[in-house]
């Protein structure tokens, strides 16, 4: 009899003081053993850095990442177990979002959800781009945020 793959959803929240490269290596790290004890990956979205609601071991923020992923129980409870031995993440939870998956048809239902992202991203670059251009040909430089503002604070100061 197969393994049943169930879908899972798991949040890890990475201490923020670590620069994006540990923080990268921490969660491959995490998906090396998911792959290597045969669950899929389907997506790693990296929400950054958020102010968490209360302070956990001293820290007002957290690095977020979320894996959604296929495996059964076993490869869960192995993946939990190393994440809990890691001192740099501060906590985690998974969730089971889906029973008994048909794994192909996830597979590629996740690919499309990837492509469309990735199109989305693409389409967002050259729109900044584009915009960057268009205020580069008027002239549009905001090298100095504070112009308006230096004369005005003149202004008050000499008023005391």
């Amino acid at each position: 009899m197969s393994e049943l793959f169930h879908e899972y959803e798991t949040v890890i929240i990475v201490r923020p003081d670590l620069d994006d490269a540990d923080t990268i290596a921490i969660i491959e790290k995490f998906e090396v053993i998911l792959k290597d004890r045969g669950g899929h990956l389907l997506l790693r979205d990296d929400w950054g850095k958020r102010k968490m609601a209360y302070a956990i071991q001293n820290h007002q923020k957290g690095h977020y990442v979320l894996l959604n992923h296929l495996s059964p129980a076993e490869i869960v409870a192995e993946l939990e177990r190393n994440i809990r031995n890691e001192d740099r993440v501060i906590r985690f939870m998974t969730v089971l979002m889906d029973r008994a998956v048909d794994v192909p048809d996830r597979l590629e239902k996740a690919a499309e959800v990837r492509a469309q992202r990735a199109a989305e991203a693409k389409a967002r670059a050259e729109e900044e781009a584009r915009r960057a251009a268009e205020a580069a040909e008027r002239g549009d430089y905001d090298d100095d945020d504070d112009d308006d503002d230096d004369d005005d604070d003149n202004d008050h100061a000499s008023a005391d």
